[in-house]
């Protein structure tokens, strides 16, 4: 054990002025305070000029946006000039209409118009950098807005049924990937019970620990600490802490520095982010590996041991290892089980899974183990990207390293509180869709860098993670309105295909036709209706699969009482959305705001069960 003592290090300070807010350190524990350089962060004016083509100082180019959607116009027209003439309207439309019928009246080749315009726009868009970020996929987004306005003015079912095709298809590859990812991740990770030290001792380990507003828990994360069965001598611990959080500062001095750990200060500077402050500890790491824990962490008293057992036994390419997560309160309440059931499958299994399936991971943000050397390699994290854990996952991937599941848990505090969760799932869900932004700038690129399945489990793991949140709550709303009325419809006598299938306007019938059949339907809206209504009723068992998996893969050894609130996981999906329609929200107009997670909530002792 390492004894949590404090120091006798000498005081040093980078910048002798001391931070605004920070008092100046005690005697005895070693602090140091990064001084800002012409009102900014050094670090976070380096990283933007070696990767401001990458990183996410700049998520979205709302100029290529109208350029896509001013090009798509024209390939539009072109499209449907190229197609011939257009079926004759009647002359009582009105001149708009015949405008319109003249320019873009040939509806499939008008569509294949502006889709051929969309590519051309990307290409330009990958190709032209202004400010150094290239914008090759804003105008798919101008191509989409295009596309459906013209197709609410063709024909509103179809429009109706080709946006509902597109989600469908979209969900349907989501599910299907998550599911197989989970069916093939049940190897819990490496682990080794031999943990022999390597022929030259056990190696310098650094442990960053950013800490901003955690007075609550700052003792405790040095207790915790204090707990790892790895030689003191041995360990490089950094504290990570704002210059402008007095409250934290003052909470770890009177916890006791220990020998065996430094104050780190970073700058009071923009953007205030976890990745930044992290860029700091890894400028003044200096051991061979480097893991980050949050302040309420417990981790594994031999996690150490067992990262640098793995990452010897492991392919010299595996460059990061990432640890199990999981809460000890997660009988507090309701929402701390959904919480449990959802970390569960999400590192016992379906991280696993897109080991065995050759995507890249999206790492969590935290107990992520690292090859300090390949760190430096990529420039440390993203300092705009507030899910910066998975931006990273995937700059790994495209430098060729690979990351790997370590079987060592890392206990932590489960959200129990409502709106606390509310804004920490935002802000990953809004980390997800920047990431999404940022790789995709460059879609040719992103294909051939990735390969086209890891690129494709790229989309379906990251994007869908997010933008299929949010529509949820629009899925889910109008569903239960449908199932209402049909639930009416039934009551009053009708039978279930009847209702289904068939509309009677002589009759009173409150739901509305799902499915067009027979000779006096048109034959496109009968096809799309048939593809659509089997659509729903996958996604309808794939979500029963997904309560059924939360039961089932959700279990850890210890932690019971939790097949009820495996059942009732539809209502914290409803919240999940209500998170992603925020994120949304803030992705927009606050890309880069960091909602801060209150720890220290958790009720009674904080004991592993």
């Amino acid at each position: 054990m390492i004894p949590p003592t404090p120091g006798s290090a000498e005081a040093t300070a980078a910048d002798a002025s001391g931070a605004p807010g920070v008092p100046p350190s005690p005697a005895g524990v070693q602090v140091i305070r990064v001084p800002a350089e012409g009102g900014g962060d050094p670090l976070v004016r380096r990283y933007l000029e070696a990767h401001r083509a990458t990183c996410a100082w700049t998520t979205v180019s709302w100029l290529w946006i109208v350029i896509g959607a001013i090009v798509a116009m024209l390939g539009g027209a072109i499209g449907s000039h190229l197609a011939g003439d257009a079926a004759v309207l009647p002359e009582d439309a009105t001149a708009m209409a015949h405008w319109m019928n003249a320019h873009f009246g040939n509806a499939g080749s008008c569509l294949i118009g502006m889709a051929i315009a969309a590519v051309v726009a990307s290409t330009a868009g990958a190709l032209v950098k202004p400010r150094g970020v290239p914008a090759g996929l804003e105008p798919y987004f101008g191509f989409a807005a295009v596309a459906l306005v013209y197709l609410l003015l063709y024909d509103l079912l179809v429009c109706l049924g080709v946006v509902t095709g597109v989600i469908c298809l979209i969900y349907f590859l989501a599910i299907t990937f998550r599911v197989l990812a989970i069916a093939v991740g049940g190897h819990q990770g490496a682990r080794t019970d031999a943990l022999v030290p390597p022929a030259s001792g056990w190696p310098l380990y650094t442990v960053l620990v950013p800490l901003y507003k955690e007075r609550n828990v700052a003792k405790k994360i040095l207790h915790n600490l204090a707990q790892l069965d790895y030689p003191a001598d041995r360990l490089d611990v950094k504290l990570l802490l704002e210059a402008d959080d007095a409250e934290t500062y003052d909470a770890v001095m009177a916890a006791g520095v220990p020998a065996w750990a430094e104050v780190v200060v970073v700058p009071h500077a923009q953007p205030k982010t976890k990745p930044r402050a992290c860029n700091h500890g890894l400028e003044r790491a200096r051991g061979d590996f480097l893991v980050i824990f949050d302040a309420e962490d417990r981790p594994e008293p031999d996690q150490l041991k067992q990262a640098v057992c793995a990452f010897a036994l492991a392919d010299p390419r595996v460059a990061c290892l990432q640890a199990q997560l999981a809460y000890h309160n997660h009988r507090q309440n309701l929402l701390t089980r959904w919480f449990a059931l959802e970390y569960n499958v999400w590192f016992r299994r379906y991280l696993g899974g897109l080991v065995r399936l050759g995507v890249p991971i999206p790492l969590g943000g935290t107990s992520n183990h690292f090859r300090t050397s390949v760190l430096r390699e990529l420039g440390g994290w993203d300092p705009f990207n507030v899910t910066e854990d998975c931006d990273l996952g995937v700059r790994l991937y495209m430098a060729r390293h690979r990351t790997m599941t370590l079987d060592s848990t890392t206990w932590e505090e489960a959200n129990s509180h409502l709106g606390n969760w509310i804004r920490q799932r935002s802000r990953w869900l809004k980390g997800y869709l920047i990431t999404h932004l940022v790789w995709s700038r460059r879609p040719i690129h992103l294909v051939a860098r990735l390969g086209p399945w890891a690129a494709l489990g790229f989309f379906l793991s990251v994007f869908c993670v997010s933008s299929l949140a949010a529509f949820n709550l629009i899925l889910w709303c109008v569903a239960g309105v449908h199932a209402t009325l049909i639930g009416l419809d039934l009551a009053n006598g009708y039978g279930l295909w009847e209702v289904l299938t068939t509309h009677d306007r002589e009759k009173l019938r409150y739901s509305w036709q799902m499915m067009y059949s027979g000779r006096n339907e048109d034959p496109v809206l009968s096809t799309m209706s048939q593809v659509f209504f089997a659509a729903a009723i996958c996604l309808f068992v794939g979500n029963l699969l997904f309560v059924l998996i939360a039961a089932l893969a959700g279990r850890r050894p210890g932690q019971r009482g939790m097949w009820w609130a495996a059942l009732a996981s539809p209502i914290y999906w409803v919240l999940i959305s209500i998170g992603a329609w925020k994120a949304v929200w803030q992705l927009l107009f606050k890309p880069h705001y960091w909602e801060k997670t209150v720890h220290g909530l958790d009720e009674g002792p904080a004991t592993k069960p």
